[in-house]
């Protein structure tokens, strides 16, 4: 947005100078470079990092002026987004951050309960662990997750094989969870028609029993 600063009437009627045409105040113009970040991780899940060619940031803050489009920096942010220098924020671009409407997508597929129960076993197998980075200092809280050497072919890990698809990750234990609620659900339907075979008639048949010779 160009602000522009306007000359009062009042000056004009004390014949100072005036113009039809006053001139911008400031430089935020179209083409101008600004610090954006970049989408990072669908979901939040702590540092990453470092990214491979990319610099760590030193005073680099996002809405700041930068000076060399394209350039990018590491603010080692917990949703691992970088800073990046343009003209526009790339996450309003077509292809910028992950979209989940239906519309940005093809070859959509839906599990059928096969595929979700194969799902849901793979997240069950999946090993926990805890662990630093290497660069951490000691006595820093370990942090929770798989390791990609223990599942280099999940769902879970990203196509380059070096970082974890929190997305994936995420899908994965929901499968886990809907093919365990529906087991839930059928153990509850077949508990009560046990109970209902087992439960006395409407005419006291139970009670009567009990007298009988």
């Amino acid at each position: 947005m160009r602000h522009v600063t306007m000359l009062p009437l009042a000056f004009c009627l004390l014949g100072l100078t005036c113009t039809d045409d006053p001139k911008p105040t400031d430089t935020d113009l179209p083409g101008d470079l600004t610090w954006f970040t970049t989408c990072g991780d669908p979901v939040c899940g702590g540092y990453g990092g470092p990214f491979p060619d990319v610099p760590a940031c030193t005073t680099e803050a996002e809405d700041d002026p930068c000076s060399t489009d394209g350039t990018q920096c590491d603010p080692m942010s917990d949703c691992n987004a970088l800073l990046v220098c343009a003209s526009e924020d790339p996450k309003d671009q077509v292809g910028g951050c992950p979209i989940s409407q239906a519309a940005a997508k093809r070859d959509i597929a839906y599990l059928d309960p096969t595929a979700l129960r194969s799902t849901a076993d793979e997240a069950m197998a999946m090993k926990l662990a805890t662990w630093s980075y290497t660069w951490e200092e000691p006595g820093t809280r370990p942090h929770l997750g798989f390791i990609i050497d223990d599942a280099p072919g999940s769902a879970a890990v990203r196509t380059d094989g070096e970082r974890v698809d929190l997305y994936g990750y995420t899908s994965l234990a929901l499968a886990a969870l809907q093919v365990q609620q529906a087991e839930i659900t059928a153990l509850r339907a077949e508990l009560a028609e046990l109970r209902s075979r087992l439960a006395p008639d409407t005419c006291g048949t139970a009670e009567g029993a009990k007298g009988t010779p």
